[in-house]
Order: structure tokens, then sequence, then C-alpha cells
């Protein structure tokens, strides 16, 4: 591992400090490459755990054909001695002692092969379970320094952006008081319009201007320019 490597070089020289700012620096990519090595030696530990196995089954099934073998013969001697052939069955015996001789060296050999199976079997799991914990607690710190540097990039980006912002902040106010005052005109131009129709209407209302003379005047009016005429 190149990293862990850089990093356990530099403490042993000395300049434990550089070697801690290095790891915290590294943290998440370190634990991965950990974990990705701790998976592929767990991998050829199962290869090398099932190579085990065989061995052990292979040697009990072996085992099993001596007894067989044993049984046979057994029973074969017996069949001998039924018959007062004792040199036969002496032979056989002989036959015997060897195969039970096979069978026990192959017996303590498949023995010591079934104890070590479950003993790696069991470091095997106790391994595995530690590789799982490592990638869960990898999970949460990636999580966590994901997190990190979102809050990180938003609280920079708020403040690189807060001039800006009370600018924009300002130029809306500006807009928004011209806005305002434009209607404020518009309100004031309808009620000077509606100010001037209504002294017409009040002098209308006391016999003055052009809509005062009734028609008795105009009549009167015209009268008066016939007699001149």
């Amino acid at each position: 591992m190149s990293i862990l490597k850089s990093i356990m070089t530099a403490i042993r020289g000395g300049v434990s400090e550089v070697g801690e700012s290095v790891v915290d620096a590294n943290a998440v990519r370190i634990l991965e490459q950990e974990i990705r090595e701790a998976g592929e030696a767990l991998a050829k530990a199962k290869t090398s755990l099932t190579s085990m196995k065989g061995t052990e089954i292979s040697l009990n099934r072996q085992v099993n054909t001596l007894n067989e073998d044993i049984v046979s013969l057994e029973s074969k001697a017996m069949a001998c001695l039924e018959k007062d052939e004792e040199a036969l069955a002496l032979e056989v015996a002989e036959r015997i002692s060897e195969k039970e001789s096979e069978r026990n060296e192959l017996k303590t050999e498949y023995d010591t092969a079934k104890v070590n199976v479950n003993k790696v079997n069991k470091m095997i799991k106790g391994y595995e379970k530690r590789i799982q914990k490592n990638k869960r607690d990898l999970d949460k710190v990636k999580t966590v320094e994901q997190l990190q540097k979102a809050t990180s990039a938003i609280s920079s980006n708020i403040s690189a952006s807060g001039s800006a912002d009370n600018k924009i902040s300002a130029a809306l106010e500006r807009v928004k008081a011209k806005q305002q005052k434009f209607e404020d005109n518009l309100e004031a131009g309808d009620w000077m319009e509606t100010q001037g129709d209504d002294l017409e209407a009040r002098l209308a209302g006391v016999g003055i201007g052009e809509n005062s003379a009734s028609g008795n005047s105009v009549l009167a009016r015209l009268k008066s320019q016939k007699k001149e005429a």
C-alpha cells in the first residue's frame, strides 16, 4: 500500500506529526485501500480454506474406505478359521494389520486437517465481520465528509455573494420606489381630472356657466336681437 507505506516511513523517521497530518488528509482513501486489500486477502483465504476442506474430505473418504476393507478382511479371516485354514487366516490378519496401520495414520491426518479447517473457518468469519464493519464505518465517514464539504461550499458562497446580494437588494428597492412613484402620479392625475369635473358641476348647480341659461332667457335674447335688427 503506497500511501500507508509513505506514512509509516514518515512516522519511523521521527516526523509523526507530518505522518498524522497525511493520514488525516487521506483517511478515506487509506480506508478504502485497506478494505480492498483486506477483501483480496479474504478471497485468497477462502480459496485456501476450500483446498484444506477438500483435503479433509479426501482423507475422511480414505479412512472410511480402509475401515470397510478391514471389516471385509476380518470377515474373510474368520471364514478361514472356520475352515481350519490358519495359515491363510494369518496372511489375511497381516493384511488387516497393514490396513489398520495405514488407516490410523490417515485418521491422524484427517483429525488434524479437520481441526485446522474449523480454526481457519472461524478466523475467516471473524475477519469477514471486521471487514463489513469497516465498510459501514467508511460509508459513515464518507457521508459525513460529503456533508461537511457541502456545508463549507454553501457557507463560502453565502459569504462571497453577501455584498452582491446587498447591491441587488438596493437596486430592487429603487425599482420598486420608481414604480410606486409612477403609480402615485397616475393617481394624482386622476384626482385632478375629477376635481375639474366637480367644479363645473357645482357652478352649474348655482346657475353659473354655459349650461346655466334657461329656455326663456334664450328666447328673450333672440327677441331683443330681432327688434334691433
